[in-house]
């Protein structure tokens, strides 16, 4: 089993994802259809300091900016980078 990273930006505020794929995922995607087992999608969104306002602001206020950014180092390390 391999692990594919992701990223999904809404403006400037990142979600990173985590993502198992199997050989019996890519048949299935493969073939159109739907494998039988449940693929699990493991989803980080980063805690900032006012969270009711992360998609407003996104990397806009330094706070904000020191954790995304940290964020973004770790996801380096895991797409080896």
């Amino acid at each position: 089993m391999q692990v594919m990273p992701g990223i999904v930006l809404i403006g400037t505020t990142p979600t990173f994802y985590k993502i198992p794929v199997t050989t019996g995922l890519v048949r299935h995607v493969a073939e159109g259809t739907y494998p039988p087992e449940k693929t699990i999608v493991f989803a980080h969104i980063p805690e900032v300091p006012r969270p009711n306002r992360r998609w407003s602001e996104g990397m806009k206020p330094l706070d904000n900016r020191a954790v995304i950014l940290s964020c973004y180092e770790a996801f380096k390390r895991i797409v080896g980078i």
